[in-house]
């Protein structure tokens, strides 16, 4: 089955209860009978994307301290080892918690889907040329978990970023962009030449079920 897509007006997290309908922002949810086949939907798009945000993301938190000194040393050796020059992994003094900013590959199609699918503790972003991670970072260092509007309101305090969450269910899978109100016509565009299928929210279940 073809992937179709849901506009909607505000910031709408997939299955979450708390939503905003701020003309502020948008949110467009990619659906699919299975993960899959929204992902390949999903590169198509973030790849027409690329020339106006070439640089792809994940900002991700641990969630809880670390239970003790040897599982922080180990996770900060796997990081120095695992990481690229730009990448960061750094612990919110207040907190406790450690997050981190890891680049990824700039081709959407060569980026590994199950590194992005914890959608509660990750959130992959697209940012202009120039961006600075430290800045992403001291943003976002004081999130445990991702799960209200006002975390993604934090989260695109800087206007030009695009946010992206993915689902893998068992039913479905799901990839949305949450962004400013500003990028809508550039996103309608690529959309409108993708020919994605518009459905509304009502429709989502016989969808799923067809």
């Amino acid at each position: 089955m073809k992937t179709v897509f849901i506009r909607e007006v505000g910031i709408h997290p997939w299955g979450q209860l708390y939503a905003t309908n701020d003309h502020e922002f948008s949110t467009i949810s990619l659906l699919n009978q299975d993960f899959e086949s929204v992902w390949k939907t999903w590169c198509e798009l973030a790849t027409a994307l690329t020339s106006e945000w070439p640089t792809i993301s994940i900002w991700y938190t641990v969630g809880f301290p670390y239970e003790s000194k040897t599982q922080e040393y180990l996770a900060l050796k796997h990081f120095a080892k695992s990481s690229n020059p730009k990448d960061i992994f750094k612990k919110n003094e207040a907190t406790s918690i450690y997050s981190g900013i890891e680049h990824l590959n700039s081709k959407p199609d060569e980026i590994d889907p199950a590194t992005l699918t914890s959608y509660r503790y990750t959130v992959t972003l697209m940012q202009k040329k120039n961006s600075e991670p430290s800045d992403v970072w001291n943003k976002l260092s004081d999130l445990s978990h991702l799960s209200t509007s006002d975390d993604f309101k934090l989260i695109l305090a800087d206007r030009t970023v695009l946010a992206f969450r993915f689902h893998d269910a068992e039913t479905h899978g799901v990839a949305q962009i949450i962004f400013h109100s500003e990028h809508l016509p550039i996103l309608n565009n690529v959309i409108s030449r993708m020919g994605i299928k518009e459905i509304q929210q009502g429709d989502v279940y016989t969808y799923i079920h067809s």
